[in-house]
């Protein structure tokens, strides 16, 4: 039993997955039920909200985008993109984000925190579980940059040097031109592209 991670709702502790135990539940049918949207956050099973049609719209942008960037740099053979994907952290948690580049792998079955050189977070409705649960989580994993894009206000909050508190050092919030990431700086997102 543990009690409530920082930013979950307070209440009754409730028992805590580690991603093993998470995973063979998948592989044994046990969480169909629930559907194929559902993370593993600090041990606790949490349904992810449906996404909309400009959820998934500016995803797709995004992996475009930066998928095209990438290749035109001639970097992917170095860095690839990934949607709906798990990226394991440690034993107890196992989000999805909504578009992650990490460093090419191979010979393990899921990205590893260490492996991720920028996350991304489409938040039109989650914008609240996104700032409160997700940023701490990326921040204390040592994810170099989190950015949490916010279509409806048509802007990137980016998020750098993450602190082992949960927290970042730098913080800053990107409403018009480029917004260009901490690897390589020849991948950039226009933001008249993606609004």
């Amino acid at each position: 039993m543990t009690q409530s991670p920082p930013g979950m709702e307070e209440g009754l502790a409730a028992f805590r997955f580690d991603f093993d135990r998470f995973e063979q539940m998948f592989e044994q049918g046990i969480l169909n039920q629930l559907g194929p949207r559902i993370e593993l956050l600090d041990g606790r099973i949490v349904e992810m909200a449906p996404g909309s049609d400009d959820h998934s719209q500016t995803n797709a942008d995004l992996v475009i985008r930066l998928g095209m960037r990438l290749l035109e740099a001639g970097l992917t053979d170095q860095f690839g993109v990934r949607t709906a994907g798990t990226l394991r952290i440690g034993d107890y948690n196992a989000p999805e984000p909504d578009v992650f580049v990490v460093r090419n792998f191979s010979g393990r079955k899921y990205a590893q925190a260490s492996d991720a050189v920028l996350v991304v977070e489409v938040s039109i409705s989650t914008r609240a579980k996104d700032l409160r649960i997700k940023s701490p989580l990326y921040a204390r994993a040592g994810i170099p940059e989190f950015w949490m894009v916010e279509p409806e206000a048509r802007l990137v909050r980016v998020l750098r040097n993450p602190q082992s508190d949960g927290s970042w050092g730098h913080e800053s919030v990107v409403t018009e031109g480029v917004v260009t990431p901490l690897f390589p700086d020849q991948v950039r997102v226009d933001l008249a592209e993606l609004f």
